[in-house]
């Protein structure tokens, strides 16, 4: 089976790398500027979150609604206090990521299933060095709200292959992956522990990138 009909699709944060707070302090700075409303981010859990579900919370909590040059313009503004937070505290790539990404590439093609819009996934993988690793194919953010809505659209952008793996450390993750047919694995970077990720029903839980030997075997590389 050829590499372009395998594909590997990643969540980013919590288990590629962690944004040491970048993204929280973007997303407040965006908020403000474009809706002219300063909000506490310190609240907002983005584990298994996306970013069109993060705003639609923040704007009921601020008795706001929808407007859509209000909300074109947080999005053209995330990104760019993204980039600079980013450039003053890069993101901390996790044990393991870098060798995993190499020696899986060579074989399968990578994509992305993130709560991240497009330019802010881009953002963060520039910034973490990891970029050149995955296509431009995936499911983001500023796609859909829904997570298992963004995996199957995800699915239909690479071809509908004949194998994906979803890697993710959320639940949310876990269940996309289900919902799509794909086979699951949980990575135990972030917020969730390994007892959490098994009994979601995972296919494939590991520990971190260090400890993939499982995962390997299963991706025979």
């Amino acid at each position: 089976m050829t590499a372009t009909c395998r594909y590997i699709f990643c969540d980013i944060d919590g288990t590629l790398l962690h944004a040491r707070g970048s993204g929280r302090s973007a997303f407040g700075s965006a908020f403000e500027m474009a809706y002219g409303v300063p909000v506490d981010m310190a609240h907002i859990n983005f584990a298994g979150a996306t970013d069109l579900r993060v705003l639609a919370q923040l704007l009921a909590e601020q008795n706001l609604h929808p407007d859509p040059a209000k909300d074109a313009r947080f999005f053209e503004l995330l990104p760019v206090f993204l980039d600079r937070g980013m450039t003053l505290v890069p993101p901390t790539v996790f044990p393991g990521v870098g060798t995993f990404l190499e020696r899986v590439s060579k074989h399968w093609k990578l994509g992305l299933v993130t709560g991240n819009i497009r330019a802010c996934a881009e953002l963060k993988l520039k910034h973490a060095g990891l970029r050149s690793y995955f296509s431009d194919i995936g499911g983001f953010g500023d796609d859909d709200g829904d997570r298992n809505k963004m995996a199957a659209l995800a699915l239909e952008r690479a071809g509908h292959p004949a194998q994906a793996f979803l890697l993710g450390d959320t639940p949310s993750d876990v269940e996309a992956a289900r919902v799509n047919g794909m086979v699951s694995v949980a990575v135990c970077n972030g917020q969730f522990n390994r007892a959490t990720l098994e009994a979601e029903g995972a296919d494939i839980v590991v520990d971190s990138f260090e400890a993939a030997d499982e995962l390997f075997r299963a991706l025979d590389v």
